[in-house]
């Protein structure tokens, strides 16, 4: 599963280009933004696989926001999706995969999702968790640090991924395992929901969330349903993603 933050400033146009995404089951659209300037946040918080861009919008306009997202650590792959076809040659030097016009046609849009897919195949490293996705492998390896035991985890037992001091730590009920993998590729290598990337630095299990708390204006607090009911910090993009995920249907 492709994980895709779409950037537009029309809400009508960015609601129907990600329900062409989602449509075609083989995207998730972990994000959305209405400018330029928090398309760029929600990438840098979210690392996708790839961010679907609006050209013309507020703050830094979209070919902006394509070339501040290749100096990422490990830059999302970038479509552009606009009205206006005189930015193609500036696009394309940004790197851009992809370049559709308004108003979309939802057969290029699946010819665009599986350019996608053999891009970041090619890329290695990051793409393995979508291999690993489309293979059907669902099992995580880690190694209890206690007595060195190795684990196979299924994605079910997962109740949090965290970055902390530079480590990753795969949470399950009772215990947190280290594992050497970033935690970008194993977001992917989850494969979207029930799992939600709330801030940079955690992905949680939004089945084993006990409690959510109000920290100040767009923060929240998420106490996991684990032993030691581990508590989590979202950022303001993650909590509006969260609240966005928990409103009821």
């Amino acid at each position: 599963m492709i994980r895709a933050v779409v950037v537009e400033d029309e809400p009508l146009a960015r609601q129907y280009l990600k329900s062409l995404l989602e449509g075609t089951g083989r995207v998730q659209v972990v994000g959305e933004a209405g400018d330029g300037g928090s398309g760029l946040q929600l990438c840098r918080e979210c690392t996708p696989d790839v961010a679907f861009l609006d050209i013309e919008m507020a703050g830094p306009d979209g070919l902006t926001v394509a070339g501040r997202l290749l100096a990422l650590p490990c830059p999302p792959l970038v479509v552009f999706v606009t009205g206006y076809a005189g930015h193609a040659v500036d696009a394309f030097r940004v790197e851009a995969v992809d370049y559709l016009l308004k108003p979309i046609d939802p057969d290029l849009i699946l010819e665009s999702v599986r350019r996608l897919e053999h891009r970041l195949t090619a890329r290695g490293t990051p793409a393995a968790g979508l291999a690993d996705r489309e293979a059907g492998v669902d099992r995580i390896q880690v190694r209890d640090p206690a007595d060195g035991v190795l684990h196979l985890l299924s994605r079910h037992e997962v109740v949090a991924v965290l970055r902390r001091k530079r480590r990753t730590w795969i949470h399950t009920a009772s215990t947190a395992y280290p594992s050497h993998e970033p935690l970008s590729r194993l977001g992917r290598r989850l494969g979207g929901p029930p799992f939600l990337q709330v801030s940079r630095d955690a992905i949680v299990n939004l089945e084993a969330i006990d409690q959510v708390r109000r920290l100040g204006d767009r923060h929240y607090e998420v106490v996991l349903r684990d032993q030691p009911r581990t508590r989590v910090e979202t950022s303001r993009t993650g909590a509006g993603l969260l609240a966005e995920k928990l409103r009821p249907s």
